[in-house]
């Protein structure tokens, strides 16, 4: 008798937690790396990850498309002075090889949050 096999649904973002492992798969995939600083407390933020980053369609789009990883900006600032990080919430979307290929900052919709998406990946 073979093992049950479990249906696997993509209803969250596959978020990573570690920037050099990250990095290091995105390379090893061949996948652009998006890299979500948000802040603890920061309004925009908070809507940006309970409406849009739940949306199926972007869910969807960054999971198949990216390595996402997701920093909260006080605990990462060696990472917000290096890439010049301004505002909350920031995405940056980076070449499987790390070259910085686009950034958006603030709140989108879904909408709006794909096309960005296309921009860098």
């Amino acid at each position: 008798m073979q093992p049950k096999k479990e249906l696997v649904t993509m209803e969250e973002i596959n978020w990573r937690q570690d920037w050099e492992e990250a990095r290091a798969e995105a390379q090893k995939a061949n996948l652009p790396l998006l890299l979500e600083f948000y802040l603890d407390g920061c309004p925009h933020c908070s809507r940006l990850a309970t409406e849009t980053l739940k949306d199926p369609a972007v869910v969807k789009a960054v999971n198949e498309r990216f390595i996402p990883l997701r920093l909260e900006g006080r605990g990462h600032m060696d990472l917000v002075r290096q890439y010049q990080v301004t505002g909350a919430p920031t995405t940056i979307l980076f070449s499987p090889d790390g070259q910085e290929k686009h950034r958006f900052v603030g709140f989108q919709t879904a909408e709006e949050y794909l096309k960005e998406l296309e921009k860098g990946g």
